[in-house]
């Protein structure tokens, strides 16, 4: 799989999906209109970062796009991988009990978080 598959236009419908999956994980994981609203801030500062990053270390357009959608792809489904531990929490505070991830999983997710977008930036790039 090579990202020139895929012309600079594609790379941005890409990136535009990716854009809105990351709220809905959001919805999904809270269940929170509240959330998901505060998550579009995510994909914003993403987006500012690395094209204004790749800008200033000479990268195309398209190399700045593939980042883009990876690294917010990739945190998007670390969202969706920890919604059991958040519903657990939740559940934990109504009740008034503490609640804390076992550090153990909280390594492995971010783990298989790394892993998926280097993995995926590598077959890409």
């Amino acid at each position: 799989m090579d990202a020139g598959y895929l012309s600079v236009t594609q790379w941005w419908f890409v990136a535009l999906v990716v854009s809105a999956l990351f709220p809905a994980a959001f919805y999904y994981c809270l269940r929170s209109r509240k959330g998901a609203l505060y998550s579009l801030v995510g994909p914003a500062i993403g987006a500012l970062s690395v094209l204004g990053y790749s800008g200033m270390r000479g990268h195309a357009e398209e190399e700045a796009l593939v980042m883009f959608s990876v690294s917010l792809l990739s945190v998007a489904l670390l969202i969706v991988a920890v919604r059991p531990e958040v519903l657990r929490y939740a559940e934990r505070a109504r009740r008034g009990e503490e609640y804390e991830v076992p550090k153990w999983k909280v390594n492995l997710y971010a783990v298989l978080t790394l892993s998926f977008a280097v993995g995926l930036l590598f077959l890409l790039l």
